[in-house]
């Protein structure tokens, strides 16, 4: 008796299930390390079988990346919707992010520490997907850059240098936090704690604020 043909929800899970994997291999071994045949043996299923759903390594990256944005727009929109405040919603924000990226590191890190490409590898990617990736991470930092303009006095005075320079400050902080829990290189420091607590992402994030605000205060 044939087999019964997947049906567009299986498939979509189906191809979910290998990004949730290659996510994690990726940000574990690199992309360009990334062994087909060895994701298909921890899927339990052929490289010949993943390449029914990814025409590519390329692709799957790609799309990989994708899932990720979409995952975490999700999370963030689903709690910033309770919010009514434009500081409440800076928190919502960044709370989001960061407990994204301790529940999804491997698809945190192709997202904001994606492997560089080498020319010949990108040019045999989609093109229309490497855009929407793009536009994606773009609309990330758009995001960023709106709700510290409604939560922070004095910041959408500042010229836009100004303003992407104190984005970016607050970001790099936000980031360094994730990275200084995930990789452990402060090993006394975090002694005994895995995840960051909530206290400590709620006292960092009020931190930055007060600097950023200082900043665009000081420079009006």
């Amino acid at each position: 008796m044939p087999k019964k043909p997947f049906t567009q929800e299986e498939v979509e899970a189906q191809r979910d299930r290998i990004m949730d994997s290659a996510s994690r291999v990726m940000a574990e071994v690199g992309f360009h390390h990334l062994s087909m045949r060895k994701l298909a043996g921890q899927l339990g299923m052929t490289a010949s079988n993943i390449y029914n759903y990814f025409s590519s390594k390329e692709a799957l990256f790609l799309q990989t990346r994708r899932r990720g944005f979409e995952l975490m727009f999700a999370a963030i929109h689903q709690h910033m919707a309770d919010t009514n405040t434009a500081t409440q919603a800076l928190y919502a924000f960044t709370g989001q992010w960061v407990e994204f990226a301790q529940r999804y590191p491997g698809y945190y890190q192709l997202m904001f520490q994606p492997p560089r490409l080498r020319l010949s590898e990108s040019d045999l990617g989609d093109q229309q997907l490497q855009l929407q990736v793009q536009r994606q991470a773009e609309e990330w930092q758009q995001h960023i850059l709106a709700l510290l303009k409604d939560a922070v006095p004095g910041y959408s005075r500042q010229s836009d240098t100004q303003q992407k320079r104190l984005a970016l400050f607050f970001v790099a902080s936000v980031h360094g936090l994730v990275d200084a829990y995930r990789y452990r290189a402060f090993s006394e420091l975090l002694a005994g704690v895995e995840l960051i607590p909530h206290d400590v992402i709620f006292e960092h994030i009020s931190w930055l604020l007060s600097l950023v605000e200082r900043q665009a205060t000081d420079k009006v």
